[in-house]
């Protein structure tokens, strides 16, 4: 026994034109929401993207001002390293130390007779 396939009813003209106008509608609201969703994807991109400049920049100021405090404790220790070295230098350098270490080593202040003047002659030689 052979069984015949249901078909489908024929569409009428106008119910054709119908379906037709309500899958537009739909293919039109589909494309509004893809439009709207594609907008707001857009605007969290855009922020995720400001909040991550923001924090890359807070981050690089943070590590130049660490860079900075460093700079200027190193700065002070040197400072205060070159005060110390030009205190010893002058203390090295006090006629008084020179001569107790002159004296300690052997050496001895001249006598009368071991001063010898010497004068700028006039003439040309």
């Amino acid at each position: 026994m052979l069984v015949a396939k249901k078909r489908q009813p024929e569409l009428s003209f106008y119910d054709h034109q119908r379906k037709t106008k309500k899958i537009a509608a739909q293919r039109e609201n589909n494309l509004q929401t893809a439009a709207v969703k594609l907008k707001m994807f857009a605007v969290l991109l855009s922020f995720m993207l400001i909040a991550i400049l923001l924090v890359a920049h807070y981050t690089y100021v943070v590590h130049i001002s660490y860079e900075i405090d460093s700079g200027v404790r190193e700065l002070k220790a040197l400072q205060d390293e070159t005060q110390h070295l030009k205190l010893e230098l002058a203390s090295l350098q006090s006629p008084e130390r020179l001569e107790k270490m002159a004296l300690e080593i052997g050496m001895q202040h001249p006598d009368r007779d071991q001063f010898v003047i010497l004068t700028a002659g006039v003439s040309g030689n």
